[in-house]
């Protein structure tokens, strides 16, 4: 199986299990979920990346430094579970450590030819969270955090798109940590994902987008219109399914998906909007350096200095930010 990607460009999916699974039904259902839930409905050029090739490019990175047959398909089925609109769900169900999609993927159909493929190949994959070639606490990285923070850039900017080629070119597995070989490279990296991450979670437009569609589900949820089987769907199918409620819902949520719309800052007595985001992720990358690897930031003075107040700009975001939403004249 010959794979083109926009991030590390063509490669070869050697194991048989890898292509089985990504041939399966749960697995190609992520061509239909969006990364971002709802942003590229609004924003048709861009946001336009999947969970699929997401998670298509998490086996990528795992593959290339070597890891394990089980942790590579854990990567590989790491987003498996994701609902339609992916993270959208998860704040609909008031699910604070964004987690609901994980506690009921069972609800996924066809999740037992998943199953059944991975007893032939006799592979029984780890929870992606307890390896830490695929998961980190913040700011370290995994394979997950390093696919993201390049995918998230590029499918948000369209910039640097030879940036995932080079980061694969520079990384290593030393125990069951991904380390970089080349702090310029890694700077590179850790900077692009800060900026995918505000243009993808903070921006004042994708902000409002997101609280509107969170809104929007947990109404559908709520007023029986949107059941389990449409949150574990694709995106075209649940918001097919909101579109024919369109009338029923509050007029400027459905409206951002219709008409051109700017954003400014509000107080919280005149918002129409407020988003409050509880994870923040950010990126301080291990680089070898004298043999042993050491945090970006103690190695490059110049990249704490961008790096600090990007934190601190996200950790204030956990307090909320309000917005007003003002529509194009049709």
């Amino acid at each position: 199986m010959k794979v083109r990607d926009r991030i590390y460009g063509e490669f070869e999916v050697g194991p048989a299990v890898i292509r089985e699974l990504v041939e399966s039904r749960p697995f190609q259902r992520l061509r239909g979920v969006n990364q971002y839930g709802g942003v590229d409905l609004v924003f048709p050029g861009r946001y336009q990346v999947t969970r699929f090739e997401h998670s298509l490019g998490v086996w990528r990175v795992l593959e290339k430094v070597g890891a394990s047959p089980e942790i590579q398909v854990a990567g590989l089925l790491h987003d498996l579970g994701h609902t339609a609109f992916s993270h959208m769900v998860d704040m609909a169900m008031a699910s604070s450590g964004e987690d609901y999609h994980e506690k009921n993927m069972h609800l996924i159909e066809g999740l037992d030819e998943v199953s059944e493929i991975l007893k032939r190949h006799g592979i029984a994959p780890p929870e992606a969270d307890g390896c830490p070639e695929i998961k980190k606490s913040l700011p370290d990285v995994g394979a997950d955090r390093i696919d993201y923070g390049v995918r998230d850039f590029v499918g948000a900017t369209g910039l640097e798109p030879g940036l995932g080629r080079e980061v694969l070119e520079n990384i290593l597995l030393i125990g069951r940590d991904i380390v970089f070989t080349d702090a310029g490279v890694a700077r590179r990296y850790a900077l692009a994902g800060l900026e995918a991450m505000w243009l993808c979670i903070y921006e004042p437009s994708v902000a409002c987008v997101y609280q509107a569609l969170t809104e929007i589900i947990r109404i559908g949820w709520e007023g029986g219109w949107i059941g389990e089987k449409d949150l574990f769907g694709d995106d075209a199918s649940l918001f097919a399914r909101i579109s024919a409620h369109g009338s029923e819902l509050p007029e400027k949520h459905y409206r951002l998906f219709t008409t051109p719309f700017e954003v400014e800052e509000a107080g919280e007595d005149d918002c129409d909007f407020k988003h409050v985001k509880l994870k923040v992720r950010y990126f301080d990358p291990p680089v070898l350096s004298g043999g042993v690897p050491r945090p970006l930031s103690d190695l490059d003075p110049g990249f704490v200095e961008k790096l600090e107040p990007m934190k601190l700009k996200f950790e204030e975001r956990k307090k909320g930010a309000c917005f007003k939403v003002r529509f194009a004249r049709t």
